[in-house]
């Protein structure tokens, strides 16, 4: 094979696998943010090694481990943060294989749920876990007590885990069009 033609082909998975690395990095970071500059890290890298990755290898092993370096990397950056994940639980939880289809089906089965919730109780889960406000900034958003807001989100996640508990089993992947 001539260069141009390994590096189209190299360029063909890199682009296939994007959503599923994307998702990959997401399941061991705590912000969409994080996930999205520990993305372009590792396709920077998997750029710069492309001439090292052999057409006859697995792209997909190969790709999530060099995200799962530059996860830890990015971790080690950041310790500063209150939430950290150490090096150890980081390789543990790459050495469990991502299985993006389970990953769709939770997504989906909590969409369901997400949907089936109360009013009050969709804005505070919005306010929490979209936009990643604290109890305080919450509490002050909906005029309710530090408490009371509390008791919802224990509430929300408690509704949100039975349902998709009972909603997964049921679900299937639908074929992508």
């Amino acid at each position: 094979m001539t260069e141009k033609s390994v590096s189209f082909e190299f360029s063909q998975k890199l682009v296939g696998i994007q959503r599923p690395l994307y998702s990959y990095i997401l399941s061991m970071l705590p912000h969409r943010e994080d996930a999205e500059d520990v993305l372009q890290e590792a396709n920077l890298i998997l750029c710069q090694k492309a001439s090292e990755y052999s057409p006859e290898g697995n792209f997909q092993s190969w790709a999530y481990n060099i995200a799962r370096y530059q996860i830890m990397a990015y971790l080690t950056k950041r310790k500063r943060n209150k939430i950290s994940f150490s090096n150890e639980l980081v390789d543990a939880l790459a050495d469990e294989e991502t299985d993006i289809d389970s990953l769709q089906l939770s997504k989906k089965a909590l969409q369901i749920c997400y949907d089936l919730l109360p009013v009050h109780m969709k804005e505070i889960a919005r306010l929490r876990f979209k936009e990643e406000n604290n109890i305080k900034i919450i509490s002050k958003k909906v005029g309710r007590p530090l408490g009371a807001v509390s008791a919802t989100l224990f509430r929300i996640r408690s509704n949100l885990i039975d349902c998709v508990k009972m909603k997964l089993p049921n679900l299937e992947i639908e074929p992508e069009s």
